[in-house]
């Protein structure tokens, strides 16, 4: 089948599942609702008690919800903490947050800013790639951004830094947007610095240098604003060992990664020794993380290059939620457009995957596990088809080595 044919039976199938969810919201809420965290229970929380944290400048010694909930680096608390000094949220939970009206101002706020420029970096990279705006609503209506939406998360922040890097990354002339960019981006969420090796490809040396100093600056600087200073640096550590151990072991449903799915499957299937399954799931993640990094370097689609850089921060974080799906929206873009330089079937599996990966419909509560599934899939996909090119390539050369000789 021709490739635009695929592209548009793809467009016009995921604009028709957006548009089913929005009639079953109102039809069967009880059941739709699955899209969002705890059916909306936990409204906004990322955001709330991130400023109940952050509120009296002492973040990482904060004991409420659990020292491991601040693992963050101070820069993203630091970016939000004008919000506190709006009303007094150190002595407020989240109950009375979604009851105070500055409180709910303020995310609306952040939750504008956020959609302002995610969508705004999206719509630029649909500009580039050529591709319809149309996709805009289908990724706007994604299980992926509606869950994310709702949790008022900073990563929106971090997907729009990444989005505004691809789209200048190329640009000389534009060079030092992408590296404060991709610095935000790596500061706020960490795995991002992945997309640094972007760099290292084009062997940009100094490129990549300057990024590094300016996102240590960023790491680093921002302790100086909080309590404690630089004490803090060992008792962030901490928080990270301890959530990591946490959320490792999470049967949750909002989970993406090999791990959730396979302690899933070990409860479905009433397996007790589920640190077998844990540590069979976190090296195969390692496994597949390393050799995704290696074709990086190897592949020569700038495509499979950002999908598998995008698949390691959504898949390899054991922290990884529903929302780090937010990174692999350039890539739909990517593959909607006519010089995306995929087969034709391997164009047709990418999509067919898509369609499972944004899947908004809620099938009880199955569908955020196909999302997963879907996700993990994807990144065979992409691991598969940079070794085959890979391995062409090679032959390739050596048959024109022996054409030399």
């Amino acid at each position: 089948m021709d490739q635009s044919k695929i592209k548009k039976i793809f467009t016009g199938l995921t604009f028709l599942l957006a548009c089913i969810w929005i009639i079953l919201l109102f039809a069967d809420p009880s059941h739709q609702l699955h899209v969002f965290f705890l059916k909306l229970d936990n409204f906004f929380a990322d955001f709330y008690n991130t400023l109940i944290y952050i509120a009296d400048k002492n973040p990482y010694y904060n004991e409420l919800n659990g020292t491991c909930n601040k693992n963050y680096l101070p820069f993203s608390y630091m970016i939000l903490y004008p919000f506190t000094l709006l009303t007094n949220y150190s002595s407020i939970s989240l109950e009375d947050c979604w009851n105070s009206q500055i409180a709910v101002l303020s995310c609306f706020f952040f939750t504008l800013l956020s959609l302002f420029l995610l969508f705004h970096s999206l719509y630029l990279l649909c500009k580039k790639y050529k591709c319809s705006p149309i996709i805009l609503f289908i990724i706007f209506f994604s299980s992926i951004n509606l869950y994310t939406l709702e949790r008022g998360n900073e990563i929106m922040i971090s997907a729009a830094c990444i989005n505004y890097f691809v789209y200048v990354k190329d640009q000389n002339e534009k060079k030092w947007y992408g590296i404060i960019c991709l610095a935000i981006a790596s500061v706020l969420k960490i795995f991002p610095a992945i997309f640094s090796l972007y760099y290292l490809y084009k062997k940009d040396y100094k490129t990549f240098f300057q990024y590094a100093i300016l996102t240590l600056l960023l790491i680093f600087l921002p302790f100086l604003f909080f309590k404690n200073g630089f004490g803090n640096i060992g008792q962030l550590y901490e928080n990270v060992k301890e959530q990591t151990a946490i959320y490792g072991m999470s049967f949750s449903v909002y989970r993406f990664g090999i791990i959730p799915l396979f302690l899933q499957l070990g409860k479905t299937l009433n397996i007790e020794n589920q640190s077998i399954l844990y540590e069979t799931g976190k090296y195969l993640t390692y496994i597949l993380g390393l050799l995704s990094t290696g074709l990086f370097f190897k592949t020569k689609s700038s495509l499979i290059r950002f999908g598998l850089a995008a698949m390691i921060c959504v898949l390899v974080p054991q922290q990884a939620f529903v929302y780090n799906g937010i990174y692999i929206f350039p890539l739909l873009i990517m593959s909607l457009s006519a010089n995306s330089k995929l087969s034709s079937i391997e164009t047709c599996l990418t999509l067919f995957l898509f369609i499972w990966i944004l899947l908004p419909v809620q099938l009880n509560k199955f569908t955020p596990k196909i999302n997963n599934i879907g996700m993990i899939l994807m990144w065979v996909l992409f691991i598969s088809i940079a070794i085959r090119q890979y391995l062409l390539n090679k032959k390739n050369n050596l048959n024109s080595s022996s054409k030399e000789r």
